[in-house]
């Protein structure tokens, strides 16, 4: 099949490469439902898919790829490796020698290319920051030093073609600044982290949001309804009513209206149904007034995850 454009709008990162604004996440999908999934997004317009090496389903994304019918340029495809301190989960690890983790982070993401069929990455982001699940605080340097070893790791794919531009998930300001500061010049930065975002979570969490406008890195909300937080919430129903739009919708215009993000704001959505997916995607064409920014930018709930913090790593 020819090659299609896609309907959303992009962002520019690193290199040239241009992401569509919404993805769709497959994070706790097993094989038969990562297929299903990407293979429903894909026929309702969604272009881009988002998976990981822990989600344990890469067979399955890549069989929804495939039954698409869709040429490779058509879809963006972003993934994810592990940290090498990573006790709460699977893959569960504890690679503490910087050299030790910088290989294993290299043949994840090969593994991860070869468990998908595919050539490349257009986005290869690394999960989180080398901390126990659930600190809040600051990276320090133990983890800076793993941190700073991945991102070589990283480097090393982005320049081998492995990946076409390469950012991370869950990092703070703290662990941000460890690869600015632990690489000689030029400074490779991220082009994306991706964290948690939603109404209730504040409008510039931790200052988290303005650091990355300042260092040109866009950010992607993942559980930008909080885990259906924002579906029940009362504020976004009624502001809803108000524009005839669902909670939901409210919600993820939220994001993008946000002007801590300067507009480099993206989304990471889970739709079973072509219905949500179209209402995920109906975000452009209208917008939030200035009384609705300013409720919501005010709102201390949904909590989300991890108490609503953009990080399940670290803070600050």
């Amino acid at each position: 099949m020819a090659s299609r454009s896609s309907a959303l709008p992009t962002l520019p990162l690193a290199g040239g490469v241009r992401m569509p604004v919404v993805a769709l996440g497959t994070g706790g999908f097993d094989n038969a439902s990562a297929a299903s999934a990407v293979q429903l997004a894909l026929a309702a317009g969604l272009t881009h898919v988002h998976t990981a090496f822990d989600y344990f389903n890469l067979p399955g994304v890549s069989r929804g790829l495939l039954a698409s019918g869709l040429a490779r340029p058509s879809y963006f495809l972003t993934g994810m490796t592990s940290p090498c301190v990573h006790p709460a989960a699977p893959p569960t690890r504890n690679i503490t020698d910087p050299s030790l983790c910088l290989a294993t982070t290299a043949a994840e993401a090969r593994d991860a290319l070869r468990l998908l069929g595919a050539h490349h990455f257009d986005l290869l982001l690394l999960h989180g920051p080398n901390a126990r699940f659930g600190s809040t605080e600051p990276c320090g340097r133990a983890a800076c030093a793993l941190n700073a070893a991945q991102w070589r790791a990283y480097v090393s794919l982005l320049h081998a073609g492995v990946a076409r531009a390469i950012g991370v998930s869950n990092y703070c300001a703290s662990c941000l600044e460890c690869l600015r500061t632990y690489q000689s010049s030029p400074v490779v930065m991220p082009a994306v982290n991706q964290i948690q975002l939603h109404v209730g979570s504040g409008a510039d969490p931790e200052g988290l949001l303005s650091y990355c406008r300042e260092h040109g890195i866009v950010v992607q909300a993942y559980s930008p309804l909080a885990s259906g937080g924002v579906v029940r919430d009362a504020l976004c129903r009624s502001i809803g009513a108000k524009h005839n739009r669902t909670s939901a919708q409210v919600g993820i215009r939220w994001i993008f209206q946000n002007e801590a993000l300067a507009g480099n704001a993206s989304i990471v959505v889970k739709a079973s149904s072509s219905k949500y997916i179209q209402q995920d995607l109906a975000f452009s064409d209208w917008a939030l007034d200035d009384a609705d920014m300013k409720a919501l930018n005010a709102a201390d709930s949904p909590k989300g995850q991890q108490g609503g913090r953009p990080s399940w790593g670290c803070g600050s």
